[in-house]
């Protein structure tokens, strides 16, 4: 690697993953994926290309087994065949990292290089270099259990940086038994264009990180789209126009049915009668509603970051009905909660004369 330039935060820079109180696992030979390619000496193209089994898997080749020998090139990887790139002070985004060469779709550009690190080291770090006032911390999610920690030892890729409208893309490999992850070019890029890929940064819950990418779709903020920034704020782009008076429909109360007709169903009549003891019960359940939602979001999200960003597989049906019953149920509450509150609001006289007969202090002194 080229000497960095003056002004660059130090850190030791790394082009292999090293693992941190994890044990690295041993491939065995049974387990060692080999293609059928057949190398052409007059087209050096049908080494190991876009046909080859293992490509098309996203598992790099063994060498010692691949049956093109030293002429494979699906070892990219394990032989750090990365796109020339260079670093350059950014305008308010700090350091990134730009292309030194013209730049094909499709092709691989570096890998993300770290410190592997269990799920607990994870948080623990991440709570550590919030308490130091560390503002780049580079840690990105490798599967359910392990992410990689580019803080203090990583290649050039923990400069690149976040855009809504990316020319890079992760991709998950298989090298040699291990899953790593790579920078892949989503589109052409020519020479002095900086890098750029969507983070799917997933908001928890503190500060909100405003996004400066500066593309036209920008989400405003990191971790706009995730579960947890959606549930807690609202932000509106600039020209959204989906929620502007011109188009939220008028309330026409002829179009409504009496409200006498109400009550031929028992949920009805309990919205006829009910009054804030009811309002409390649907309260009550809304709040159920959303905390199942979360449970279940929580109890699913480590199989949506195992598959996130990987074309080769899905999520199970199962895991998705799931969280669908559970999203579908937490809008029915909301329904009956708000529909509750502006029946009750339209008709108060309804609801006085419903409330006085359900009172037991009159009745009983018309007894006595």
């Amino acid at each position: 690697m080229d000497q960095l330039p003056e002004g660059v935060p130090p850190f030791i820079h790394i082009s292999q993953n090293e693992l941190f109180g994890l044990k690295r696992k041993k491939l065995k030979e049974e387990d060692i994926a080999i293609c059928e390619c057949v190398y052409d000496e007059t087209n050096p193209e049908s080494a190991c290309g876009e046909r080859c089994l293992n490509v098309l898997t996203s598992t790099e080749c063994t060498d010692g087994y691949c049956p093109c020998r030293q002429h494979c090139r699906n070892q990219k990887f394990q032989k750090c065949e990365y796109a020339r790139t260079k670093l350059f002070k950014t305008e308010g985004r700090g350091w990134g990292l730009l292309a030194d060469e013209n730049i094909k779709a499709g092709q691989f550009v570096i890998e993300y290089c770290g410190e592997i690190i269990s799920s607990a080291e994870a948080e623990k770090r991440s709570q550590a270099y919030e308490t130091l006032g560390l503002k780049d911390a580079y840690i990105i999610s490798l599967n359910a259990n392990c992410f990689i920690d580019a803080t203090r030892k990583g290649s050039l890729a923990r400069f690149i940086n976040h855009s809504c409208q990316p020319n890079c893309e992760t991709r998950k490999w298989t090298v040699l038994g291990e899953t790593r992850v790579g920078i892949f070019a989503k589109k052409d890029i020519s020479v002095g264009n900086e890098l750029a890929y969507d983070y799917n940064f997933e908001w928890y819950g503190g500060a909100t990180v405003r996004c400066l990418c500066g593309a036209a779709n920008c989400s405003l903020f990191l971790g706009a789209k995730s579960h947890g920034f959606q549930e807690y704020n609202h932000v509106w782009e600039d020209g959204d126009d989906r929620y502007t008076v011109e188009k939220i429909p008028l309330y026409d109360s002829a179009e409504d049915e009496q409200f006498s007709s109400y009550g031929t169903s028992p949920s009805e009549r309990e919205l006829a009668a009910g009054g804030e003891i009811h309002w409390l019960g649907l309260f009550e359940r809304k709040n159920k509603a959303n905390a199942d939602l979360n449970s279940v979001y929580d109890e699913i999200r480590p199989i949506i970051e195992k598959h996130e960003g990987d074309s080769q597989d899905s999520v199970p049906t199962s895991v998705a009905m799931k969280w669908i019953d559970a999203t579908c149920a937490k809008y029915k509450a909301d329904f009956n909660f708000h529909f509750s509150i502006i029946k009750n609001v339209m008709c108060p006289s309804i609801l006085a004369e419903n409330e006085a007969k359900l009172s037991p202090g009159d009745g009983q002194n018309e007894t006595k």
